[in-house]
């Protein structure tokens, strides 16, 4: 049989779900308008040259399939009985070995697997009854893979000419975790418009084992995507021609590539495994001294001198499925946008996600949307221009106090002392950027308030006033207080959050008050850390430690950081983004590990280089023998958790828990200790074991320097 007598056979190229226009685009280029979009596929004539260059040069392409019987299904003996009718040895010997699949629409109700078997019976029984003997079965590296897909009405028998999917280039000997296919890569970097000369560079943040890398090298420089693979389907086939396919692979593989890398690709990731991946697929990919990839976080992303003007952001961040940890991925997306927004302004930028959420986070403008499948998971292509926008919801905000109100006030003595507070600190917050501070500690007795300002919102405490003192006159006086500050501050009651402070006892402490996961961002010397004015007592930010924070931020590069009683990691934050070679932090609570997690997210540090441990922490020093240069230690004055043996005690636990954190200190390493009970004293026998300096002065900011300190603060150090 010659192959021009099957007038009314057409190939059918097929692809991921979502790209099939990418896919039509890229076939006509290839092989002309005779090839046109039918049921989700790209379908025309059945010409050897133009099948071979589809196998050589498609980027999107998934299979390529050539249908061979076409029937109704009845049920199974009449499926078998068809089977058996079609030609196969013209097609391929008894030689060859074979593999065979199955697929069906969703409303097609039959059993692939079961029909799979039949299959395969209907085409060993025709080999035996023809040839006296059956070829070879196998699965995972066949000669022939024969396709059969059931829809609605008929039964489409094909073979599979390209054999392993086409996005099997050959050039992955090394992967991550959740890779992605070249196929949907070359689909996002075709969204993006590349290649441009008008963005002559392309960075990926996130490179992971850097395939979108790869792939936008070869794009660029003219690379037959498939010129790498050692073997296609058709090889085996009947109707092979193995002069046309040598011509083809001849004329793909006489471009030149090294005069084409005029641009510049580069590739980051925080997981050096990644980073290893990725150097081994590009050196089997043959394009090694054309990409550049480093280990770098997402919190060091910035663009070098004498990088270009412009160019595009190409990226695959994790998303949901993948993913073991209940993640706010929304935090990672927000840090992704704050870091092509500093560094990245006006380039071009695409991404995949599962989730329009992630991509609406990133604030392109134009932006275009295609929905793609990732494997089984519902997918979003985002590509746009990146523009300077408030992409982490945190622009300073600066009191807009209105002291004409102040005469008028319910609580005007509450005002005056507020006004003349702010008299200094104001000057203060603005050399110094701060945007979250305390205004008012109960300075004077009538209102017994903890009042901080929160970048555009009050988070007002009430200290539970004394049994002596008559309930309803508190509370009028509360009412007071706060219809003065919404004057005062000209703020909406929404942004005023109260709560009542008292006594907290056993697992009341960490109850929650309400429900409403309000997280807002606040900046603090350049490291975004997530508050909740309205579930918790506490907002998820100790005020007070700011300083020891930013100065954890300016001594841990290079370093290995260990955060005890981590609370939501906030130094760990600082920490990351300090530049910290890596960083443990250790906290009872899921809760607060959780909000920790969110926290990194947002300065985009990966969790592969900063771990968050779910444990006791005497508990955990006493098993761990990890060695760290910069310790930051804030127990609680007193914890009995159930999650713990005992109880623990700050002032009659500190040698164990000091002795024990000090044999993690490697020499020359520092730890810092804070608390804040109020009566605490440091034992004795620690100052003459260790070089201890009291630091309790220094590490109050200006807010908290107002009467008795609200925490003590010491320095160690081995002798």
């Amino acid at each position: 049989m010659n192959i021009n007598d099957w007038k009314s056979s057409r190939l059918v190229i097929t692809c991921a779900g979502g790209l099939e226009n990418f896919l039509l685009q890229e076939i006509q280029s290839i092989a002309g308008d005779s090839y046109q979009l039918v049921r989700g596929a790209v379908e025309g004539p059945v010409e050897l040259k133009s099948l071979y260059d589809f196998c050589l040069w498609s980027r999107v392409a998934s299979r390529i399939l050539l249908p061979i019987a076409e029937f109704t299904y009845k049920n199974e003996d009449d499926f078998y009985h068809n089977l058996r009718q079609v030609h196969w040895q013209s097609h391929f010997s008894l030689n060859e070995s074979v593999a065979i699949s199955t697929s069906k629409d969703a409303s097609v109700k039959v059993n692939t697997q079961y029909l799979t078997y039949r299959t395969k019976d209907a085409v060993m029984d025709y080999f035996r009854h023809f040839q006296g003997d059956r070829p070879n079965v196998d699965t995972r590296n066949p000669d022939i893979r024969i396709h059969v897909h059931f829809d609605r009405e008929t039964v489409q028998v094909s073979l599979d000419l390209a054999g392993d999917p086409l996005h099997k280039r050959g050039y992955r000997v090394a992967q991550n975790d959740a890779p992605l296919k070249e196929t949907l890569a070359a689909a996002l970097l075709m969204s993006a418009g590349w290649p441009d000369a008008d963005y002559p560079q392309l960075v990926d943040p996130m490179c992971g084992s850097g395939t979108l890398l790869i792939e936008a090298a070869m794009m660029q420089a003219g690379m037959a995507p498939g010129l790498i693979r050692k073997r296609f389907g058709f090889e085996a086939w009947a109707y092979h021609d193995e002069s046309i396919w040598q011509d083809a692979v001849s004329r793909a593989a006489a471009k030149d590539i090294s005069e084409n890398f005029s641009f510049q690709i580069k590739g980051y990731d925080s997981d050096n495994a990644s980073i290893q991946a990725a150097m081994k697929n590009i050196e089997a990919a043959g394009l090694q001294g054309n990409i550049h990839v480093e280990r770098r976080e997402l919190a060091q992303f910035a663009l070098r001198t004498g990088d270009a003007v412009r160019g595009m952001v190409v990226s695959n961040p994790p998303y949901g499925e993948r993913l073991d940890k209940d993640a706010d991925l929304i935090f990672l997306y927000r840090a992704i946008a704050r870091r092509l927004q500093e560094n990245c302004e006006h380039w071009r930028a695409a991404i995949i996600t599962n989730d329009v959420e992630y991509a609406d986070a990133l604030q392109l403008d134009d932006p275009q949307t295609h929905r793609v499948f990732n494997g089984p998971i519902r997918c979003v292509i985002r590509s746009g221009t990146v523009v300077k926008r408030s992409s982490h919801q945190c622009v300073p905000v600066t009191p807009a106090l209105q002291h004409d109100c102040i005469e008028n006030a319910p609580a005007k003595d509450l005002l005056n002392r507020i006004k003349k507070n702010l008299k200094t600190l104001q000057k203060w917050a603005d050399k110094e950027h701060v945007t979250a501070y305390r205004v008012y500690d109960a300075d004077i007795p009538e209102y017994n308030l903890a009042i901080d300002w929160y970048n555009g919102h009050l988070h007002v405490q009430e200290y539970a006033p004394p049994k002596t003192v008559n309930l309803e006159k508190a509370q009028q006086r509360l009412q007071d207080a706060l219809e003065s500050l919404k004057r005062f501050f000209d703020i909406p009651f929404s942004y005023i959050h109260v709560k009542s402070r008292q006594r907290q006892k056993g697992a009341t402490q960490y109850q929650k008050l309400s429900e409403t996961r309000r997280m807002l961002p606040i900046d603090e010397a350049g490291a975004l850390l997530l508050v909740n004015l309205d579930d918790y007592l506490d907002s998820g930010l100790f005020l007070d430690h700011r300083p020891t924070r930013v100065r954890m931020q300016s001594l841990s590069k290079g370093l290995r950081f260990l955060n005890l009683y981590c609370y939501t990691g906030a130094a760990t934050v600082h920490a990351a983004i300090g530049g910290a070679k890596k960083t443990t932090s250790v906290d009872m609570s899921a809760t607060y590990l959780q909000w920790a997690r969110n926290n990194l997210y947002l300065n985009g540090c990966a969790e592969s280089n900063h771990q968050l441990i779910r444990s006791d922490c005497m508990e955990w020093l006493k098993k761990t023998n990890d060695q760290f240069d910069l310790i930051f230690v804030d127990p609680p004055t007193f914890s009995n958790s159930k999650r713990m043996q005992g109880f623990f005690d700050v002032q009659q636990s500190q040698v164990e828990l000091l002795d024990l954190a000090m044999k993690r200190l490697e020499p020359g390493g520092l730890l810092v200790f804070s608390n804040n009970f109020n009566r605490f004293q440091l034992e004795p026998e620690l100052m003459e074991r260790y070089d201890v300096k009291d630091i309790t002065k220094d590490s109050l900011p200006p807010d908290f320097s107002r009467g008795k300190p609200i925490h003590h603060c010491w320095e160690f150090r081995h002798k």
